[in-house]
């Protein structure tokens, strides 16, 4: 009797343990999973990362032209229907062209800062960036430099955006900017994306791009007949007046292809001059 009470104990014990440890499986998967939050303005119209580089959920909330307060409501917005595990903040753009005073800017990012920080820790600010469409640079200096000196008092990263998308004269570097001169370029989002410590942005398919690179490579070969047979069996005829009339590369300078095929991802630098746009050998003709 005594070794069946034993194993009786035994298996209840045993009974027990699988139930506590079902449960806890069942509580964890049922769980919602959290999410990195990136809120900010238009300049995240083109950024498509859904990941972190630990595999969290990235959830991407934006609005054009958003202020201060339109960020904050978008985070309580997210708090509503997500766990947020941390948040990068793009903005500052709004209240860089208003006539709000640098005390309310100041007041206004610490209350941001301080209502977000109950939600997560982990928050990043970006500085505001340059636009080819605004001028004004101490004004945006200036609420760069409320928003670091309100990120170290709450105890919040912040991070400098100059040193990849101005030049060393202060102007903004057009390669980082789409025509509009206001929307980040592909190659814009990947510096901001580098600079937020975010994964690179896969890279987008553009058929136009393709079709156009598939012409420029037949005139960028002077060795190479005129006449291609493209991939879908159609002669492809590239005069050398068409390569002649395509001009400079905006990136490094050469003539032999355009911006939009060019093999370096920005302006290249220029040892001679210190400026980009230009590769060393070219800079007696620029």
């Amino acid at each position: 009797m005594g070794e069946q009470s034993q194993e009786i104990r035994r298996l209840r014990e045993d009974i027990a343990t699988s139930k506590r440890q079902d449960g806890d499986a069942d509580s964890n998967d049922g769980g919602p999973q959290a999410v990195t939050l990136l809120v900010g303005n238009s300049l995240l119209r083109d950024v498509r990362v859904d990941k972190t580089s630990s595999g969290n959920p990235i959830k991407i909330r934006r609005k054009s032209g958003a202020t201060l307060a339109d960020i904050q409501q978008m985070i309580d917005d997210a708090a509503k229907t997500e766990t947020i595990d941390e948040i990068f903040i793009v903005g500052g753009t709004h209240e860089r062209t208003s006539d709000v005073s640098a005390a309310n800017i100041k007041e206004n990012i610490a209350q941001l800062l301080r209502k977000a920080k109950t939600l997560t820790p982990t928050i990043t600010v970006s500085s505001v960036l340059p636009s080819k469409r605004r001028a004004n640079p101490d004004r945006r200096a200036d609420v760069n430099m409320k928003m670091k000196e309100t990120c170290n008092e709450v105890d919040v990263k912040f991070v400098d955006n100059d040193a990849n998308f101005t030049f060393r004269n202060g102007a903004a570097d057009d390669a980082a900017f789409q025509r509009d001169g206001l929307h980040l370029s592909e190659s814009g989002v990947g510096r901001l994306l580098l600079n937020l410590s975010l994964p690179e942005q896969p890279p987008k398919h553009n058929k136009r791009q393709q079709q156009h690179r598939h012409v420029s490579n037949a005139a960028n070969h002077d060795r190479l007949p005129n006449a291609r047979v493209a991939p879908d069996g159609k002669w492809t005829v590239v005069k050398r007046r068409t390569r002649l009339s395509m001009g400079k590369c905006a990136k490094c300078g050469e003539t032999n292809h355009v911006t939009a095929t060019c093999r370096h991802p920005d302006k290249v630098l220029c040892r001679q001059c210190g400026e980009r746009g230009h590769k060393e050998k070219h800079h007696s003709r620029d």
